[in-house]
């Protein structure tokens, strides 16, 4: 049942604004990750399997968080885990080790787990698809002020009083997300997945895997990661090892490519009313490919340069909500919040493996005796082949709608 259309905007910014947090908890160890290295006592396997602990516990929470919302609605499962969130976000600030560390990170990435789903959710369930996808491509954009405060604002705060107490300023934050998500997003699910039990839920669920157009669009959902890994993770790392900046410098940096992913989310919907969905996320994501292979030829041409070839990376990931927007075409209203749990599940678990693989590409490299550029120029070429790989089984996925 959809809600009138100023309750619909109060629980949307709402929603909004816990997805903006989930974009700073996702982005904010890549700006501050060589403090977090020498503070924790982190190998670069070591800090890949941290901020991969986040992306893995964020993915398997996805279809139990897709269950409770079919079931229950969107508002009180996501105002439950926000609250989750604010005691996990006090964790982390205090970690004295890889272990707590690890534990705070799994805390955030539960806490965070449903919050784009329930925006994708909420969305799809009270707006028609054309609203929809230009509304959650707006509420992805300002989403990213989130990722924004992840980088220079983080790195000069970082910088000037530490990043416990950076982290430590964030509690709050998610404390005001977890109220406005209990007050507005008042809903209630959907009667007919009341009356299943949870059990036959799950079944239900996993029989989702046996839709095969669904699996023309898991692959590039994986392979989305091989972008936003270096906003999320791996940027920050990258212009250390190879250019030498500080948290300030990496910071800006960072701005660069989350200000070249906000502006992105803009240009998408207006791409999409010249050409087809389908069209618009392959022609995107060949960009980012094209973006990889530079890299990979030249990991260390320049600092301009390598920036903005960066930037068309990571941009990569902005095809999340239209990916999503395609798959919830492809099955019933009463499943799409279990289908778009079981997609994300997959864009996470891409996100984990990237942010491990990337580490373990890293560490082997410099056992090997090779230099930062080197072990980046490896991390890149794996990169643009884990996209490519994506687009070639999204290529057969069948034409829908917007």
């Amino acid at each position: 049942m959809q809600k009138s259309p100023h309750t619909a905007a109060l629980a949307l910014t709402a929603l909004t604004f816990a997805f903006g947090l989930s974009q700073f908890f996702r982005s904010c160890l890549a700006v501050m990750a060589p403090e977090l290295q020498l503070d924790l006592g982190l190998s670069s396997a070591q800090y890949g399997a941290m901020s991969s602990s986040f992306f893995l516990a964020f993915a398997f929470a996805q279809l139990p968080v897709g269950i409770a919302f079919d079931r229950y609605g969107v508002g009180r499962p996501t105002a439950a885990l926000l609250a989750v969130g604010v005691l996990s976000a006090v964790a982390f600030s205090l970690a004295r080790g890889p272990l707590g560390g690890v534990v705070a990170q799994v805390g955030l990435g539960i806490a965070c787990a449903p919050v784009f789903m329930a925006l994708l959710h909420y969305a799809s369930e009270n707006l028609d698809g054309h609203r929809y996808a230009r509304t959650v491509s707006h509420s992805n954009a300002f989403g990213m002020l989130g990722a924004l405060c992840a980088t220079a604002p983080l790195g000069w705060l970082v910088h000037a009083v530490g990043w416990r107490a950076a982290m430590a300023a964030s509690v709050p934050m998610m404390g005001l997300a977890c109220w406005g998500v209990w007050r507005f997003a008042r809903d209630k699910g959907h009667s007919a997945a009341r009356a299943e039990s949870p059990g036959t839920m799950v079944l239900v669920s996993l029989r989702l895997l046996r839709i095969a157009p669904l699996w023309t669009l898991i692959p590039l959902c994986v392979a989305m990661a091989a972008g936003t890994a270096f906003r999320n993770t791996w940027g920050g790392v990258y212009l250390s090892d190879v250019f030498g900046l500080d948290a300030g410098g990496r910071g800006l940096g960072l701005t660069v490519l989350t200000v070249a992913c906000f502006c992105s989310a803009f240009v998408l919907p207006m791409l999409m009313r010249r050409s087809h969905l389908k069209s618009t996320i392959m022609g995107w994501v060949c960009v980012s490919v094209l973006a990889a292979l530079a890299l990979w030829a030249a990991p260390a041409a320049g600092l301009g340069v390598d920036l903005a070839l960066l930037s068309l990376l990571c941009i990569a990931g902005m095809v999340h909500p239209l990916v999503m927007s395609h798959g919830r075409e492809l099955v019933p209203a009463a499943l799409r919040g279990r289908a778009m749990g079981v997609l994300n599940t997959f864009v996470f678990v891409g996100a984990a493996l990237a942010s491990w693989g990337f580490g373990w590409i890293a560490q082997r490299a410099s056992l090997q005796g090779l230099g930062a550029a080197a072990a980046f120029g490896n991390i890149f070429a794996t990169a643009a082949l884990a996209l490519v790989l994506g687009l070639l089984a999204y290529a057969w996925s069948p034409r829908v709608r917007p």
